[in-house]
């Protein structure tokens, strides 16, 4: 028994190919065990489809069989039924294999008229697979292609790797130093890196937002929001439409974005080594203390209490310690990092990290955004006098800034 388990092993291992692999080859591994196929192509796993096959094991062929031909529109000749036909059980997209010797004419990867069969074992030995799923290999895969068909427990990489078949070595993603663990790796498509979503959102440290009615994500950090749909190379950044080189997309149940884009659009810096199938991704510092220019701050005469500082060129000031000596009304929200002041009948509303504040129901725009100092709230020093209906002067040479506001 152990000679004969020996003998058979030997000879599955014999139908594994061996390529002498070019640029751009493709393979298609088919597993009757799971029902499922996965498509490879320059040396990466691109896409794996759930399939049906054989009602019996044996219906389907085991072996490496290339694909001969393509064909849109075959016929069903057993019921005469004609290609395009709905009632059509092949669909309308045929890829032939040279299986048992029948050149393409019996043996195929084929569309389906009932999706349900899908993931079964119901057909008499072809390969199903579900319409807009056959669509896409169909346009993508090269007569010429070949198969493997298996039934076995072992993993796609598994089986891929006893073949001989160049992989490529997985990318890497490197965030501030540390490599990100993946559990299904990031790949290339049209030369942009696309990684999984919810690991670089969590690592760079940004808020994401999943509708799956409309398949669109939301993410945002700091001052920075991004909109992306599935399948859609069009997105907004804060509000403006702009146009993807490749659309975000679902590949092993696992929705993929583009890295460089994303990074980018939430201000986190992107590097790519192709030598080394490594992108780096660098968060921006926040400014120490050594990089803001202290500034001295009078509010209607009366000097604020520690002042405030200029960073990126513009002059921040402690939004709290301004308004609380004039008697304003403040509210201060620790879950969202969130103050309110009423004065002189006016409502001003800013956020922690947000480059939009509120006026009086109107939203506008920051030249920098609000952001946290040693418990302390800071914003730009033109917003109050916009706000508030005040004046600012501000002498660049003794680093003071003056601030009027006018109580109504």
């Amino acid at each position: 028994m152990k000679k004969m388990c020996f003998a058979i092993a030997m000879l599955l291992i014999m139908f594994v190919p061996q390529f002498a692999q070019a640029e751009g080859d493709q393979f298609i591994i088919i597993n009757k065990s799971i029902n499922e196929l996965a498509f490879y192509e320059n040396g990466e796993l691109v896409r794996t489809f759930p399939v049906a096959t054989g009602k019996t094991n044996s219906l389907t062929p085991e072996g490496v069989f290339p694909i001969v031909n393509k064909i849109k529109n075959r016929p069903y000749y057993t019921n005469g039924i004609p290609g395009g036909d709905a009632r059509n059980p092949l669909g309308d997209r045929w890829l032939g294999l040279n299986a048992r010797g029948t050149y393409g004419t019996t043996y195929a990867i084929h569309g389906n008229n009932n999706s349900n069969s899908i993931g079964k074992y119901v057909s008499a030995g072809c390969v199903r697979m579900r319409n807009d799923d056959i669509h896409w290999l169909f346009d993508r895969v090269e007569v010429h292609t070949n198969v493997l068909i298996v039934n076995s427990s072992k993993s796609f990489a598994e089986i891929v790797s006893a073949t001989g078949y160049q992989l490529k070595p997985p990318i890497k993603v490197i965030i501030d130093g540390k490599e990100l663990a993946v559990n299904v790796h990031p790949f290339m498509d049209n030369n942009r890196v696309l990684v999984p979503m919810r690991s670089i959102f969590d690592e760079i440290g940004a808020t994401v937002q999943w509708d799956s009615a409309t398949k669109s994500i939301t993410a945002t950090k700091n001052n920075h929001k991004i909109q992306l749909k599935i399948n859609s190379k069009q997105v907004t950044i804060d509000g403006q439409p702009q146009v993807l080189d490749v659309a975000p997309t679902i590949r092993q149940n696992t929705t993929f974005v583009p890295t460089r884009f994303v990074s980018e659009a939430l201000g986190v810096a992107v590097q790519w080594d192709s030598k080394k199938s490594m992108i780096t991704l660098t968060s921006p510092k926040e400014p120490t203390e050594q990089e803001r220019t202290k500034i001295s701050v009078t509010v209607n005469g009366q000097e604020v209490i520690g002042g405030g500082f200029i960073e990126a060129g513009t002059a921040m000031v402690p939004m709290r310690d301004i308004f609380t000596p004039l008697g304003a009304s403040l509210q201060y929200n620790p879950t969202t990092s969130t103050l309110t002041v009423i004065y002189g009948g006016n409502k001003m509303t800013v956020a922690s990290g947000d480059r939009k504040a509120i006026i009086n129901g109107e939203t506008i725009s920051l030249p920098q955004a609000s952001v946290i100092v040693d418990g302390r709230l800071y914003v730009p020093a033109r917003a109050l006098t916009e706000g508030f209906a005040g004046e600012i002067m501000q002498d660049q040479k003794t680093n003071k800034v003056i601030i009027v506001l006018s109580k109504r």
